[in-house]
């Protein structure tokens, strides 16, 4: 049987919430992609996953008789989102996303922005029960500029996709991934004070503002390695993945030096000197989808 996520109930029907891990585990998934299940009498999906049917197939399981009102993407990485043309058809449910998800992945459906409300919860007829129980869309680039997250109102869950994991730390790869926007979706979160945190990797996070100033440390932590690097003479991408990270398997050096190049990005944005940034992961390795969870999580 596939792990599941199950947090504790909240108490209410409308927001009880169950995880269905992928069976896509590897060294940059960690144990898999998390599809949540949010909902009782009906359900809204988070991330579909990978488009893979045995994994639809343990998703249909667990929703069961219930209806689907609607499936939500946190951003277009192959991993979270290749499956939601299958899951759309199968439970004949609309896609909601950000715009760039959206164009990214060539899906039809209703743009999301910042502030945006998803009802959770009815009555197995699609339509979503009255009160406050929703999902709330927060903005989050960083990891990826189509980048959103979700809050479950009222009772402050944030379901975080790839910007945190459960376990190590998520990868910030140039181009796409930008330091400066990821330390302010780190600070906008913190702002949020979630109680939990449902990640898209990795177990859930219980203590959530204790685990958002991890990140925010490790990443400042990491820049002023990078700063000492440049300072004690390493001027190329490789010089100062090589200063930084020591030694490296082969297969993780390009998604250092993609982040590396994202740190530099952010430094000369802070109006520092640093060399030029590499050309990043989509040119080397393909999508960050695909390194996602072990660059940091494994070299911290």
């Amino acid at each position: 049987m596939q792990p599941t996520d199950r947090p504790a109930d909240t108490g209410t029907d409308s927001t009880a919430v169950e995880g269905v891990v992928a069976p896509n585990p590897g060294p940059l998934t960690l144990d898999g992609t998390r599809t949540w299940l949010v909902g009782a009498g009906s359900v809204v999906l988070i991330d579909p996953g990978p488009a893979l049917p045995e994994h639809l197939a343990r998703v249909q399981a667990a929703v069961g008789g219930r209806v689907v009102d609607a499936i939500l993407l946190t951003h277009a990485h192959a991993d979270h989102a290749d499956g939601a043309s299958a899951a759309a058809r199968a439970f004949g449910a609309p896609v909601m996303a950000s715009s760039g998800t959206l164009a990214r992945t060539g899906l039809a459906g209703r743009v999301l922005r910042d502030g945006d409300t998803v009802p959770v919860g009815g009555s197995g007829d699609r339509e979503p029960i009255a009160g406050t129980t929703s999902l709330q869309v927060i903005e989050t680039p960083g990891h990826a500029a189509d980048h959103i997250s979700f809050l479950l109102l009222p009772d402050r869950w944030l379901f975080t996709g790839d910007l945190v994991l459960g376990e190590g730390s998520s990868a910030v790869l140039h181009p796409d991934g930008r330091m400066s926007e990821y330390l302010a979706s780190i600070r906008k979160l913190e702002a949020l004070r979630p109680a939990r945190l449902l990640p898209g990797h990795g177990p859930p996070v219980e203590e959530a503002a204790a685990r958002l100033g991890e990140y925010r440390r490790h990443r400042l932590d990491r820049e002023r390695q990078i700063e000492l690097a440049i300072e004690t003479g390493s001027r190329t991408v490789s010089e100062i993945r090589e200063a930084v990270y020591g030694p490296l398997d082969p297969g993780l050096r390009a998604a250092a030096e993609a982040s590396v190049s994202a740190h530099l990005v952010h430094l000369r944005e802070r109006g520092l000197d640093a060399p030029e940034p590499g050309p990043g992961m989509f040119e080397t390795l393909g999508p960050p989808s695909e390194q996602d969870g072990q660059l940091e999580g494994g070299t911290p």
